[in-house]
């Protein structure tokens, strides 16, 4: 691919992804014209921004805090991950804290707009307006509505990490990966643009389900916290549980294998037996050392990581679209 080529592909991509949004919000846009001052109102709106609340930040503050009391008790003061974000960080945990914060404080949607020129949050109100099938509501009793909403929630995650894991999307996961050691918060870790494709999953679950909000807020705490466990530097196996239910922490690190062998291995969030059933499923006693070979983030700063892996992602994507044509 020619470097004109390449600039030519670029400035018709920016411009379908700058009339997408445009067009699509125009009758809010056109609102505005005679109703200025609800602005702030449906940026706030749109951004995700209007979600900050001190109960959430409480909430995901209450989900570190007792992961991290786990990984102190295990691993001792030395080791553990409050140690090593907040008195001894490396630029790779400083990625890390960065998204976490802005997770936190619900900014990381935003930025995750911008990124994406508002594409996919466009197409996850298309999705979200088309009205559900709320299967869920088949289902006689609470808790096995519960329990099939975590099952199929792992399994849409399952798949949206295998999809991840794929050029040239995986330019974008490859932030994630580039971690250079795992701490509680690396699972926040993770390109702007990704979380885009994760939206739209997650939209695609929601419609088919269909459940009241309780029920996705309680799966997301208890995903959350595991997922913390899973990033930690635990290494546990533990036992037949991790081999035929659970992933473990040790599954886990696998996964995080800069050795070519282990790169689509293990890509489960809560259970194991995904991993199993289709054929990704993969144990070792080896000592694993976690990151990707000739790793260009965690050098600059977070900042121009996500301009890094922006730009990693749209040449790849035009790549592979000029190559096919």
């Amino acid at each position: 691919m020619t470097t004109k080529s390449h600039r030519i592909f670029l400035f018709i991509t920016v411009c379908i992804l700058l009339a997408i949004p445009i067009i699509y919000y125009f009758p809010q846009l056109r609102k505005l014209s005679t109703q200025p001052e609800k602005g702030l109102e449906v940026f706030l709106q749109i951004s995700g921004i209007a979600a900050f609340s001190l109960k959430f930040i409480l909430i995901n503050l209450a989900i570190f805090f007792s992961a991290a009391v786990v990984d102190f008790i295990v691993l001792g003061w030395d080791n553990s991950s409050i140690k090593r974000l907040f008195f001894n960080r490396t630029k790779s945990a400083s990625g890390d804290l960065w998204c976490w914060v802005l997770s936190v404080f619900s900014l990381y949607d935003f930025f995750a707009l911008l990124f994406s020129f508002g594409l996919f949050y466009v197409l996850s109100s298309s999705i979200n307006q088309a009205g559900g099938l709320k299967l869920l509501e088949l289902i006689p009793t609470v808790g096995l509505q519960f329990t099939v909403l975590v099952l199929l929630g792992d399994l849409k995650h399952y798949f949206w990490h295998r999809f991840m894991h794929f050029m040239p999307f995986w330019e974008l996961h490859k932030y994630h990966h580039s971690a250079e050691e795992l701490n509680l918060i690396t699972t926040a870790r993770g390109h702007f643009i990704e979380k885009g494709f994760l939206l739209i999953f997650d939209s695609v679950l929601f419609v088919l389900l269909g459940a009241p909000i309780e029920f996705y807020i309680a799966y997301i705490i208890l995903k959350e916290f595991y997922a913390q466990i899973l990033h930690s530097n635990l290494n546990w196996s533990l036992g037949w549980v991790g081999r035929y239910i659970l992933i473990s922490p040790r599954a886990h690190r696998i996964h995080h294998s800069n050795a070519l062998e282990y790169f689509d291995k293990n890509f489960g969030t809560l259970f194991i037996f995904w991993d199993k059933l289709f054929g990704t499923y993969k144990d070792t006693t080896e000592k694993i050392t976690i990151g990707v070979e000739n790793n260009q983030y965690n050098k600059k700063g977070f900042w121009p990581d996500m301009v890094e892996g922006t730009r990693a992602f749209v040449f790849a994507f035009s790549r592979s679209f000029i190559k096919k044509r």
